[in-house]
């Protein structure tokens, strides 16, 4: 099941594919990979290295690869400035200078970023740096630390992956009716020592937000998000990920020998939840009683494997308070859906897919000629960010932050540590941000919904660093 590949070293070939994949439904599908027939390596680096890439593009139409949650200058950052041409190279070299975390690489092509990642153009990418290699906990990869990248899937009565633009999946993002993790259907099945495991997780959806716990109801014991070590291990019930977070949690094995790790919809269900059981229904056999729930991954226990023994951490990493009294200026963020004929019509002229609609942020939808903000290097800001209708996640490029409100209140206790990622809705979420590398105007950052479909639609802003 754990079958992506670690990469480590200072020069990394990164050949975008056009290839077919089995994830278990029975038959071969028609997807992208980086360097394999579908998703890319676990890519394992360490804080302090410059490392070049070689980025081909094989896969016939322009694509980008975007490093997600990297702090680097906006020239390397692979967004939809730094298009590769079919058949060209592009050969960045990125200097990581940042703390231990889990980050993702994935196209960001304009207007195409939604499909191209979901046929496959995404990888991990783990930072390493002397506190994580000195901290006491599991890190033997493929025996009792693992990277799960989640995603949803949509196969039809034949099991033929599907993905298809209708208004309602403009408007919603598209959903599909099977979790798959690391490219494999689940429920998938591992074996792991009689000890503690760590899980490291990627929620890779286009759109849908989720929610995990464990079967038994045993707490989720949380230890990392986005940027890094929390101060302090944090045990919920459930842990809620939004498209494009990434959370590290513990599990115990010593006491019992399996542990069900189960996915819902962290809004509880509905069109998307009929849909997920009918589709399910024609794959899979009858239909589960209360498909709002579904198991994703089975660990079971065996003795054979060498065991991390150590205690569940109370104290992780040195977490400051977020200081808010350096900030210079406050900017306001408005999330939009549904906008008019006229900005409908703008957006498609500038390049975004969206139908026949539009979505913006502050009124006007992306425009790959238009720098939205500029920002002074160094310089501490509060971001205001909310939205006229639905939830959204939403991601900054180039930096980490601290959530000072989500939607209104105080962030969960694990995601009050460094994250690139704040869930934008209902009340105002505001994060404490800095950016420290430039990006200019021929490479600015991005701002924008990661539910892929509405970043697509024009959800997106841009902004330099001077």
């Amino acid at each position: 099941m754990m079958d992506l590949t670690e990469i480590e070293g200072p020069a990394v070939d990164l050949p975008l594919l056009k290839s077919a994949h089995s994830f278990g439904t029975g038959n071969k599908q028609a997807t992208f990979g980086i360097g394999a027939p579908y998703l890319g390596p676990m890519l394992r680096v360490s804080s302090g290295q410059d490392i070049r890439f070689h980025v081909k593009n094989m896969i016939d139409e322009v694509t980008t690869l975007h490093w997600h949650g990297l702090h680097i200058p906006g020239d390397v950052d692979g967004g939809p400035h730094q298009e590769i041409q079919p058949q060209d190279v592009w050969a960045p070299i990125v200097p990581i200078r940042q703390r231990s975390s889990l980050n993702w690489f994935h196209a960001h092509t304009h207007g195409k970023t939604a499909r191209q990642t979901y046929l496959g153009l995404a990888g991990v990418m783990q930072i390493e740096d002397s506190d994580s290699l000195s901290a006491d906990l599991p890190k033997t990869y493929g025996i009792d630390d693992f990277v799960l990248v989640l995603q949803d899937k949509q196969f039809d009565s034949d099991g033929q992956l599907v993905y298809q633009l209708t208004g309602e999946v403009f408007e919603e993002g598209f959903t599909g009716n099977r979790m798959v993790i690391n490219g494999h259907v689940a429920p998938v099945t591992q074996p792991v020592p009689k000890g503690l495991v760590r899980l490291r997780l990627l929620n890779a959806c286009n759109a849908r937000f989720l929610d995990l716990s464990w079967s038994d109801n045993r707490p989720v014991h949380v230890i990392a998000s986005d940027g890094g070590f929390l101060s302090r291990r944090e045990a919920v019930q459930s842990l809620t990920m939004t498209p494009g977070e990434r959370y590290e949690i513990l599990v115990d094995m010593r006491q019992q020998s399996e542990a069900l790790l189960q996915v819902s919809d962290s809004d509880g269900g509905g069109e998307a939840e009929e849909m997920l059981g009918w589709m399910t229904n024609a794959l899979m056999g009858p239909e589960p009683s209360n498909f709002s729930t579904t198991p994703v991954l089975t660990l079971i226990q065996n003795n054979s494997l060498p065991a991390y023994d150590g205690v569940l951490p109370d104290t992780l990493g040195q977490l400051a308070s977020p200081d808010t009294e350096q900030v210079i200026r406050r900017r306001q963020f408005e999330l939009n859906m549904g906008d008019g004929e006229d900005l409908a019509a703008l957006a498609a002229a500038w390049g975004n897919l969206c139908g026949n609609g539009s979505m913006s942020i502050n009124g006007r939808p992306m425009n790959m000629d238009i720098v939205n903000e500029e920002v002074a290097i160094g310089e501490t800001e509060i971001w205001e960010i909310s939205a006229d209708d639905q939830d959204h996640p939403f991601h900054i490029h180039g930096c980490s932050f601290r959530i000072l409100k989500q939607q209104g209140d105080v962030p969960p206790a694990y995601a009050s540590g460094w994250k690139d990622m704040v869930t934008v809705g209902e009340g105002t979420s505001e994060v404490l941000v800095r950016f420290d590398h430039k990006a200019t105007k021929d490479a600015p950052y991005m701002y924008h919904c990661h539910i892929l479909e509405h970043e697509d639609c024009g959800m997106m802003g841009q902004f330099t660093v001077t």
